[in-house]
C-alpha cells in the first residue's frame, strides 16, 4: 500500500479554512451519503481526506469514491485504528480547523457554517461539538445530548474530566494547531479514545465549546458501540482511557483526586453492569461478588439488599434485581 500518498496534489492551492477527516473502514455503502452531506455544506472552504484505513473492502469502497477522487485527498495505510486513522489525515490537512467525520455519520448542510461561526465567536475555546441524532438499524432515533443538564455552553477542564460533555468526534470541530500541540490522538487507545483526546484538548486550563444544536446523524449499526449490549465495550475503554490520562498529565493533587474518583465510578458502574449479567445467567456467586465490587464505590443500601437476598434467596431476589433493572431501562 502506499502510506499517506493524497490522490492529487492541492498543495499549491491556498490553504482551506477546515480540513474535513473521514476515516473509512468497511464503510463502503455508507460513505457516499456522508460525503454527499459533506460535499452539501452551506460553508465551502474545506478540504476533504479520505483515510482508507487498511479497510477489508478496498475494492468497494474506491468504487464508491471515484465520482468524488477529484475532490478529495485519498489515502490508502495499513489498519491502525481511527486513532491512527485521523493522525494520518491530520498530518495532512492544511485547515486552520479540523473537522472529523466517520465515513458511516452524515452531517447536516449547516454544521460546518455553526460550528466556524462559534469558534470566531469565542477564540479561546480549543474545540466545539454539537448534539447527534442517533440513527439506523438498532431502534428509533433518538437525540444524543453532549452536555449534563445545567452545564453551561463552555466547558472546563475539570468539567471534562468528569465527562460532563461528550466527545463524539463527527460532531467536533478543534483547532489545529491545540491538536498538534497535544499530540493528536492516542494510536494505543482502540476505543475511547475521544475521551482521552478531549481532556488533553483542554488541559490545563482550556475549554471545549457546546453549541447545543442536532447537527450530526450518527449511525448505528450491527458492530458498533452505541449496539453493545449493557455497552460492555464502552465501559471498559472508558476506564482505560482514564487511566491512560492519570500516566501522562501532570495533575495537581486536586485534578488527581478528581481523576481517581472518575476512575472508581467508572469501574464500580462496570462491576454493576457486570452483577446484573451474571444474575440474569443464575450465576448467583459471581452477581454477588461485582455486586460487593462496585457498591464499594456506590455504598447504596439497595445494593446491600440485593447482596443479602442473594445468600438467602438468590433465584428470587435474582429476577426481582433483573425486572427492576429493565424498567429503569438499565
Amino acid at each position: 500500500m502506499n502510506s499517506l500518498q493524497p490522490t492529487a496534489d492541492h498543495s499549491e492551492s491556498p490553504a482551506p479554512r477546515v480540513s474535513v477527516i473521514i476515516p473509512a473502514h468497511n464503510t463502503a455503502p455508507f460513505i457516499a451519503e456522508t460525503l454527499d452531506s459533506v460535499f452539501g455544506q452551506t460553508f465551502r472552504d474545506f478540504e476533504v481526506i479520505v483515510i482508507n484505513d487498511g479497510s477489508p473492502d478496498s475494492a468497494a469502497l474506491e468504487v464508491a469514491l471515484q465520482p468524488y477522487r477529484s475532490r478529495v485527498h485519498y489515502i490508502r495505510q495499513e489498519n491502525r485504528g481511527l486513532p491512527g486513522a485521523r493522525n494520518a489525515g491530520i498530518r495532512l490537512a492544511r485547515g486552520e480547523l479540523l473537522a472529523f467525520v466517520d465515513s458511516d455519520d452524515i452531517w447536516m448542510p449547516d454544521y460546518l457554517s455553526a460550528q466556524v461561526e462559534f469558534l470566531d465567536r469565542h477564540p479561546g475555546v480549543h474545540a466545539s461539538i454539537a448534539d447527534a441524532l442517533l440513527f439506523g438499524s438498532c431502534g428509533e432515533p433518538e437525540v444524543w445530548k453532549m452536555l449534563k443538564e445545567g452545564t453551561g455552553p463552555v466547558l472546563t477542564f475539570e468539567q471534562m474530566l468528569k465527562r460532563e460533555g461528550g466527545q463524539l468526534p463527527s460532531a467536533m470541530v478543534a483547532r489545529r494547531g491545540r491538536v498538534l500541540q497535544v499530540g493528536m490522538f492516542d494510536e494505543q487507545l482502540r476505543i475511547g479514545e475521544d475521551v482521552e483526546f478531549c481532556v488533553r484538548l483542554c488541559f490545563p486550563d482550556g475549554t471545549i465549546g457546546y453549541l447545543g444544536r442536532v447537527l450530526v446523524k450518527y449511525r448505528q449499526r450491527p458492530g458498533s458501540l452505541t449496539s453493545d449490549p449493557g455497552k460492555r465495550k464502552w465501559r471498559v475503554a472508558e476506564g482505560e482511557a482514564l487511566r491512560a490520562l492519570r500516566q501522562k498529565l501532570p495533575l495537581t493533587e486536586a485534578q488527581r483526586t478528581l481523576l481517581d474518583d472518575e476512575i472508581a465510578a467508572s469501574d464500580a458502574a462496570l462491576a454493576l453492569s457486570d452483577a446484573f449479567d451474571h444474575l440474569s445467567a443464575d450465576r448467583f456467586h459471581q452477581g454477588e461478588r461485582c455486586l460487593a465490587e462496585a457498591n464499594a464505590y456506590f455504598r447504596d443500601p439497595r445494593i446491600t439488599l440485593t447482596r443479602f437476598g442473594l445468600k438467602a434467596f438468590p433465584r428470587w431476589t435474582a429476577r426481582v434485581a433483573s425486572w427492576r433493572r429493565k424498567r429503569a431501562g438499565g
